[in-house]
This record gives C-alpha cells, structure tokens and sequence, in this order.
C-alpha cells in the first residue's frame, strides 16, 4: 500500500457516516443509518441514551421491567434506521436476551441490568455525537449551499490540463447532463476512497504510471493533512464560488458491490442520503458514459465530458 493511501485511511474512523461507538463494545465497526440522514439518527439515539438514564432509579422490579421496556421502545423506533447488527450492538445485547428469559428481580440481574444501561447509554451517547460531527465536517466552508461533484476515477487518468489550472465551475458547466451548479454557490469535489484505490492500482501500469502518480500527489497535496475535512483548492470571486475537495470512506464493515462504477455511484447517494442534501445538487464528474446512465438511474446529475483525442 502507497503511503500516502495510508494517511488516507489513518483518519476514516471520523469521516461521514463513520460514526465510531466504544471499541470494546463493537471492535472499530460502525453506525450507519439505513434510511434518514445522520442527524436524524444521531438524534434517535442520543433520545434513547436519555430514556435508558431515567431508568435508572425505582425498586429493582422497576429497574428491570424498565430496561426491558426502554430496549423494546427504542429498537422498535430505530429498526427503520439501524441494520439488526447494529441494533445488536447498541440494545439487544446478550445480557438483554438473558434478562428478557429470566426477569427475576435478585440482585445479580439487577446489577447487570445497571450496568448495561450505563454502558449501553454511554456508547449511544458515542454513537450521537461521532454522527454529529460527521455531518458537521460537510457543511458549507463558505455560504449557504454546496454542490456536491463526486470526481469519477477515469477523470483523474483522462484530464490534460494541470489540475490546478482547471475552472471547475465552467468545467462543470460546460460538460454534458442534466441540471447545472450555480456559480456562485460552494463546489465541493468529492473523492471516494474506491478512486483513490483504482489510481494505486493503474500506477502498475507503465502506460498510465506518471500520468497517475501526478494525480495521486496532487491530491495528497491537498487532502493528505485532514483528509476528513475540506481543503479549499480555489478562493470565492465575485462570479464564482469557493471550490473544495473532501474525501469520503467507508463503513469498516463495508463490502464494496463488484462493479467500481456502481460503487462510485452508491457513495454519492450514501453521502447526499445522510446529508439529506438536495439532489439536484450532488453532481458525478465522470468520461465514461455507463458511469453517467448508472449516476442518473440513482437520482444523481451526471456531468459527461468529452474527451479532446
């Protein structure tokens, strides 16, 4: 592995949608909500952390016939959102299913039972807050509104001109597709961790190697000190908006569909559904026309460019 995808991939536990819960409890796996945005989710579980805290108090029978309750409350309010994995790993634990079988109110289970809601409440709590900040490192560097142009692998490998040269704005204008950035808003360009994989892997190939390598450096240039959060490439103008870059990972627990183009794909509309972001706002810069049918049977504004040779 490159070093520099190394640095990449040092950071991904803060990223979008990467929302990290206590280690011991789920060994560096993620929350990532299956429908509903981020702060949505963060905020359902940050309520269930709170309802388990007030459970905490009564004679022992409350104590546990409330534990039970809270888990049965909240599991039937996040199922919408959470995978069963998830849902495991946050409420219905083993100590729940034992206390579910054998709600006798001895001392022992009373016990287990305050500790599992503590140390379930605090790794919600977790969960809420590493959302949270999710979210929060893809709002707006500059104004109001962002569009989001996730950069397909073909482009890096295709483009002539010096990346720094490049007007994205017209760039995004003049291609070919549905919908249209508005000038004076933000334009972040989004790179999935799957090109920065594909471009490791064209660097093996005589043909392409300086043409990828420039490509590579010079998104570490800009990417490689917090790849997690946005790194201005262009200043606002009068006429034109701020143009950032921002990578975006994956789930740990994440298996990549088989065809790279669906997955490029299926990031842009993980990230515009956990933002909640407008979706005549999420753009896919890309050469390859499958690319382009893919991105707009999704929902998302293809940008097809055309290649000069």
């Amino acid at each position: 592995m490159w070093p520099w995808r190394r640095a990449f991939r040092g950071v991904s536990e803060t990223s979008i949608g990467l929302a990290v819960c206590d280690r011991g409890a789920v060994e560096g796996d993620v929350i990532w909500p299956t429908s509903g945005t981020g702060a949505e989710l963060a905020h359902a579980i940050g309520e269930a952390a709170a309802d388990g805290r007030n459970r905490l108090s009564g004679s022992p029978a409350d104590l546990v016939n409330g534990y039970l309750t809270w888990v049965s409350n909240h599991v039937r309010m996040l199922q919408p959102r959470l995978t069963l994995a998830d849902l495991d790993r946050l409420l219905t634990s083993p100590r729940y299913w034992a206390t579910f079988a054998n709600p006798l109110a001895v001392p022992s289970t009373v016990s287990a039972v305050t500790d599992e809601i503590e140390y379930r409440t605090r790794v919600m709590n977790e969960a809420a807050a590493a959302l949270d900040r999710a979210a929060e490192a893809w709002r707006a560097v500059d104004g109001e509104y962002t569009n989001l142009v996730v950069v397909d692998t073909n482009f890096w490998v295709e483009q002539e001109e010096s990346f720094d040269s490049i007007d994205w704005h017209q760039l995004i204008e003049s291609a070919d597709g549905p919908g249209t950035a508005a000038m004076q808003d933000e334009l972040r360009l989004v790179v999935p961790m799957v090109v920065i994989d594909e471009l490791d892997a064209l660097t093996h190939r005589t043909n392409l190697r300086p043409k990828v390598l420039g490509a590579t450096r010079w998104l570490y240039k800009h990417l490689g000190s917090a790849p997690d959060r946005p790194s201005v490439l262009a200043n606002a103008t009068d006429t034109r908006g701020v143009v950032t870059a921002q990578l975006v990972f994956e789930p740990h627990a994440h298996a990549r569909l088989p065809n790279n183009d669906d997955e490029i794909v299926e990031t842009a509309v993980r990230l515009r559904d956990f933002l909640g972001h407008p979706p005549r706002q999420v753009f896919l810069l890309t050469y390859d026309s499958g690319a382009a049918f893919r991105a707009r049977n999704q929902g998302l504004m293809p940008r097809l460019l055309t290649k000069i040779k």
